[in-house]
């Protein structure tokens, strides 16, 4: 059994041994920092980490816990999967096949030529291949599309922690859940809980649809062939790049990039300015992105949700009369996908365009026009 009870925390979390439990929580809540206080990485954050009777914060090993982060770059040391295999080998009884399985034809490429979603599949392959006795997940789901988030539902192990905003993905798999609050407050809530959508809108998580919205589509406003692609907006036209990890979406936006301001999901690589007020530059974004109480605040502060949401805003309040937004809804709660779904209504009355690469199905339902990239 692994108990994880942070000092900054009221309340715990049981892992008991043959389970999955599920971590839910919005945008900043405190789910990254819990599971690092569980890694028990910084010392002023945790207050008791106990597997099996063993005080973990004090034996620190890390064969019985491990963790897939966030920001995946930051735990890889390997240049492709096969090496960072190689290199596990040398520490630890090693099974290579989860990674082979995983990247596929990837499994020798090299981590930095990856798409965020083989990064992704590269760093689960590679905390997997050691076989932990617990893992925790944040966010395993996130730039995973249809064929990945099945591989790596049918992957993750018994005795998981799972921090994830997908809600559909996430109820399917666990047998318990948690709640975390404003970074103080963490409670086990029912699993039926997942399922209830008026709960769900109430404590700002995602798991609803969101309704279709209907419109005219005016006059061309934007027309370029990238890599054999005729990308051609109109006004109030919302067009999804569509495509498996890897087909070239990002490609695709990165080409259109300085033609239309886009967004990209490296976050914290796109910030020119010191608040988050100064980057967004307006209160009416501000305010439709609620971000209202973070306006003072650095954007690196922030949860990766935060940032993009901050990112978003930046991009609403620009004067491009199409905007390009590289899968904006990873790390997005529900409060934030709400936010999101009036932008488009108001780029919609503004005779604006939307260039949105996606797997999301929620994101997905609003798109006038798709383009499968293959």
């Amino acid at each position: 059994m692994l108990i994880s009870s942070p000092k900054y925390l009221n309340g715990k979390i049981e892992i008991e041994k043959g389970e999955r439990v599920g971590l839910v929580g919005k945008n900043g809540s405190g789910k990254t920092t819990l599971i690092l206080s569980t890694l028990c990485i910084d010392q002023t954050t945790f207050n008791n980490v106990i597997v099996d009777d063993m005080d973990f914060c004090k034996e620190k090993d890390y064969s019985r816990i491990s963790a897939v982060l966030q920001d995946v770059s930051s735990q890889i040391l390997a240049s492709t999967c096969k090496d960072e295999i190689e290199l596990m080998k040398r520490f630890h009884r090693v099974d290579d096949k989860i990674a082979r399985k995983l990247m596929g034809n990837y499994y020798e490429g090299e981590f930095n030529k990856l798409s965020d979603g083989y990064k992704k599949r590269y760093a689960i392959a590679s905390v997997l291949a050691s076989n932990p006795e617990y893992i925790l997940l944040d966010e395993p789901f996130a730039n995973l599309d249809d064929e990945g988030v099945r591989l790596v539902s049918e992957i993750i192990p018994k005795n998981s922690l799972i921090a994830e905003h997908r809600i559909d993905e996430l109820r399917k798999l666990v047998d318990r859940v948690y709640m975390i609050k404003n970074n103080t407050e963490i409670n086990e809530i029912s699993k039926e809980k997942l399922f209830d959508t008026e709960f769900l809108r109430k404590e700002g998580l995602r798991g609803f649809s969101l309704p279709k919205i209907n419109s005219e589509l005016g006059n061309e406003i934007f027309n370029v062939n990238v890599d054999n692609y005729t990308i051609k907006i109109r006004e109030r036209e919302i067009l999804c790049l569509l495509g498996r990890n890897g087909s070239g979406k990002t490609t695709i936006l990165r080409k259109l990039f300085r033609k239309i301001f886009v967004i990209f999901q490296e976050v914290d690589l796109q910030f020119f300015d010191f608040t988050v007020k100064e980057i967004v530059g307006s209160k009416y974004a501000l305010s439709l992105f609620k971000l209202e109480s973070l306006a003072d605040r650095s954007p690196y502060a922030l949860s990766f949700g935060q940032k993009m949401r901050v990112l978003i805003a930046s991009a609403f309040s620009s004067d491009s009369k199409v905007i390009g937004l590289d899968e904006p809804s990873i790390g997005m709660d529900g409060e934030a996908l709400l936010s999101f779904y009036e932008m488009v209504k108001v780029l919609k009355e503004q005779r604006r365009g939307l260039i949105l690469a996606t797997h999301d199905k929620d994101i997905m339902n609003l798109c006038d026009t798709r383009i499968v990239i293959d």
